[in-house]
């Protein structure tokens, strides 16, 4: 609770708030509002029951694919109009006006100081080409301008062009309330129905990967079903973390959901992924982009290098596990999602999870990791919020080579609060504040920290 009383004091001092999504070429192209989908677009998007069978129908309104024909004088053969480019395509803008962190510290160490007080103007740009394509077909297509990399003031801000997201489905309707859709993405399969990217915020490791706002290279190739407006299920197939190739490895993964509650104002759903293979980005590892663009792994937890020994040849191995090291793992997560909208003034979405992972590698290591989180986001009529986040290691453990246990550092990995004000339906104002409880992830630290802090005041705008 103290906890929550600081991070909530900071974000109360400056009456800033921030948040909105949806994006404004499918209100152009469905005369459905954003927030007919969604409560809010930022910091990403949450979805009502609406929003999801918007995504599984293939990006087209609920039972009906919109039709513009030529009609009968000079018809040709009933082909669609096509539509221009004012209608499928969006632009969104993410600013962070004023930022500014302090590092949690061990208090065996001297008290860090704040950082200094930055400001980015140009986040990221990206860009939207999407839409229903005919009876059958929808595409959703994102593409990023992003500043991720930029470590120096008189570097270019935009290091990075992204390929993020892309989402080619094909979808028929049997019955009226059935949906039975096959996705080609590179989306997680969560994010089929908008169990993505809002969502519990529990530890997991379902999609390893991303610099930025930018994907690494894979591809996920779903069938899924959607049965009379409840159940839902999903099997997909995966290159790999790191690749388009079959021939080093796959992964497969499924999903299943019930909908307890079925409606824009009473939403409940049960929702189950796994996630299981041998061609994936290490846990034990993150991906990092050099001044050169190049991507390179290092340590995600601090001391796992040094556990390696020595290769065949007797040299002491000093790179951190990559791909070609990751043998077998299985990684679930079992999420609640509820929420409701326009209950009065009142319109809330949440998210509670627990993920369980486990993954080895060819030399004998293996790692198991146990999580919780949750996530609440409210508004008072559409226009001002607030979202809260908490999200926590249950067990984090290690097993070297030599078959040694090493725990993993277990703090509270984040808790954050974010006030937001939206205006107008498509622009977000925000005030972002977090406390953080330890300076990262290390083997056997039994050390404690002094709380760390940061703080944010951005803006988000679509049209």
């Amino acid at each position: 609770m103290r906890r929550f009383g600081l991070v909530a004091g900071l974000a109360l001092a400056v009456v800033i708030p921030s948040s909105v999504f949806a994006v404004p070429s499918f209100t152009r192209q469905t005369g459905l509002t954003c927030n007919q989908c969604h409560i809010t677009f930022s910091n990403v998007p949450d979805f009502t029951f609406t929003g999801k069978k918007f995504r599984l129908n293939g990006y087209r309104t609920p039972y009906v694919a919109e039709k513009i024909e030529a009609g009968e004088e000079g018809a040709l053969t009933g082909n669609r109009l096509i539509l221009g480019i004012q209608n499928i395509y969006s632009l969104r803008f993410r600013n962070t006006l004023l930022a500014q962190s302090k590092p949690a510290t061990a208090t065996t160490d001297p008290v860090a100081e704040a950082g200094p007080v930055t400001t980015t103007p140009g986040t990221s740009i990206s860009w939207f080409y999407v839409g229903g394509i005919g009876e059958h077909f929808g595409l959703w297509n994102e593409f990023y301008l992003d500043a991720s990399g930029n470590t120096s003031a008189s570097a270019n801000t935009f290091r990075l062009e992204a390929f993020d997201e892309y989402d080619l489905k094909f979808v028929v309707n049997p019955g009226y309330e059935n949906i039975v859709g096959f996705s080609i993405s590179t989306q997680n399969i969560a994010s089929l129905a908008g169990f993505s990217p809002f969502n519990s915020g529990t530890p997991n490791n379902l999609q390893r990967g991303g610099i930025g706002n930018a994907h690494t290279t894979y591809v996920n190739i779903s069938a899924y079903t959607f049965l009379k407006d409840r159940v839902l299920a999903a099997v997909g197939v995966q290159t790999g973390e790191d690749n388009y190739s079959y021939s080093d490895g796959m992964n497969w993964q499924a999903m299943f959901g019930y909908a307890l509650g079925n409606t824009d104002h009473n939403q409940l759903w049960y929702a189950a992924q796994i996630k299981a293979g041998n061609d994936a980005i290490p846990i034990v590892s993150t991906p990092s982009m050099n001044s050169d663009r190049a991507v390179t792994y290092r340590d995600a937890i601090t001391g796992i290098t040094a556990t390696r020994g020595k290769d065949a040849t007797g040299k002491t191995i000093t790179a951190a596990y990559d791909p070609t090291n990751t043998g077998d793992f299985v990684r679930t997560l079992q999420e609640i999602h509820y929420g409701f909208v326009d209950h009065g003034p009142h319109s809330l979405t949440t998210a509670f999870g627990f993920a369980y992972d486990r993954e080895t590698y060819d030399d004998g290591a293996e790692i198991k990791r146990t999580g919780i989180g949750g996530r609440a986001r409210y508004y008072y009529n559409r226009t001002v919020g607030f979202e809260y986040g908490a999200s926590k290691n249950l067990t984090y453990q290690f097993t070297d080579r030599a078959g040694s246990s090493h725990d993993v550092s277990n703090p509270a990995s984040f808790s954050s609060i974010t006030l937001y004000y939206r205006p107008a339906m498509n622009f977000s104002v925000s005030l972002g504040a977090g406390v953080n409880m330890s300076s990262g992830t290390r083997l056997d630290d039994t050390r404690t920290f002094r709380k760390g802090w940061s703080w944010n005041i951005g803006y988000d705008f679509m049209f």
